[in-house]
């Protein structure tokens, strides 16, 4: 275990003897472990540890792997891609589902990629722009239990959509969603 326990961000669960002695890597994940079986509609079969900055809470669900995210670029009507397939960059979501996080893998994403979405290549934190689609991979046993694609749009009912944001401070840079309406749960991200 980290020494700084905000550091230290536990992914899915076993669903096996949560609490007991012989597996205390498994106490901890109140939410978590339903959260990750609710999505997935099976068990979430082991805990995955990343040593992730702060403020990272403490315990959260892993949804999948993400393939993708669209934006729109500022100042017109077009999506931009970025793709972060086989980047092995995580989906998760706290226990309530109402925030989505990426977790691990390489999140970082070039000055060329920026450049393409109109963004300011030369900021150290920049908005992206409006979060218009996910794309992640993941089983769910309620589907069809093969690791299939995933694409879900955001706002497509409320209209609010979260905002991608993009810190490249530090040795590993960061994407992350501020803002929006969605929500994770069993039929997948909601909004």
């Amino acid at each position: 275990m980290s020494a700084n326990p905000a550091e230290l961000v536990l992914m899915g669960a076993n669903s096996g003897a949560g609490t007991s002695e012989s597996h205390p890597e498994r106490r901890g994940l109140p939410g978590a472990t339903e959260m990750c079986e609710d999505f997935r509609g099976s068990p979430c079969g082991h805990i995955d540890t990343y040593q992730e900055p702060e403020p990272r809470p403490q315990t959260l669900a892993q949804l999948g792997t993400l393939l993708d995210l669209y934006v729109k670029r500022s100042g017109g009507w077009k999506w931009g891609e970025i793709d972060f397939s086989g980047r092995g960059i995580k989906v998760a979501a706290n226990p309530p589902g109402t925030q989505i996080y990426f977790i691990g893998g390489n999140q970082k994403i070039s000055k060329g990629e920026l450049t393409a979405l109109c963004v300011d290549n030369t900021k150290e934190m920049a908005d992206l722009g409006e979060c218009m689609q996910i794309g992640y991979r993941a089983n769910k046993a309620h589907v069809n239990g093969i690791a299939s694609g995933y694409d879900h749009q955001f706002g497509d009912r409320t209209g609010r959509r979260p905002r991608l944001m993009y810190d490249r401070r530090g040795p590993q840079p960061r994407i992350f969603l501020v803002g929006g309406e969605y929500i994770a749960k069993i039929e997948g991200i909601d909004n």
